[in-house]
């Protein structure tokens, strides 16, 4: 049985039977912080898009529990495994076992991934590796007031007065 919410892809796909869309209409790149959008999810899995503006971190981290495949769908940058930064373009498939450490960093084009994780990554179970910093509050086009997350570098919303909560790990600063 899979665990879908309002906003997951697979819900669209339901309702409309067939869908087609280009990453950057699905997930809208922001110079604060890196936007991933979940596309299907249950226990033995998680579908996501991800969208980097250029030159956009995602902060080392580990899933100790899940391995991960990596499609870059457009765009260039690098994987940050263990010490031997991996150069990412288009087309490009690269994958990482369960407790491996990981990041992105985005290059001047920008950077838009499908990521395939087996399994699920457990709820709480992601360390954060590498200490990472935020951006000042920017005016969003699509979300208001945004910034960095300071954990894992993913686009964070400003949630209530000076309160922001980041749409990928739900950190709250």
């Amino acid at each position: 049985m899979t665990d879908r919410k309002v906003g997951d892809l697979a819900e669209v796909l339901d309702n409309l039977g067939v869908f087609r869309s280009s990453p950057d209409e699905l997930v809208a790149a922001c110079p604060s912080g890196f936007r991933r959008v979940s596309i299907a999810q249950g226990e033995g899995y998680y579908l996501s898009l991800q969208g980097f503006a250029p030159g956009q971190p995602a902060f080392a981290h580990t899933h100790p529990d899940s391995e991960e495949w990596v499609i870059v769908l457009r765009g260039d940058g690098k994987a940050l495994l263990a010490d031997n930064p991996i150069p990412l373009t288009t087309g490009m498939v690269i994958g990482r076992g369960a407790a491996h450490p990981h990041g992105f960093v985005s290059g001047p084009e920008g950077l838009h991934l499908l990521s395939m994780q087996l399994p699920r990554p457990a709820e709480g179970a992601t360390t954060w590796d590498q200490p990472g910093e935020t951006t000042e509050p920017i005016e969003c086009a699509f979300a208001g007031t945004c910034r960095r997350c300071p954990r894992c570098g993913g686009h964070s919303l400003n949630v209530a007065a000076r309160t922001f909560m980041c749409e990928n790990c739900s950190l709250e600063f």
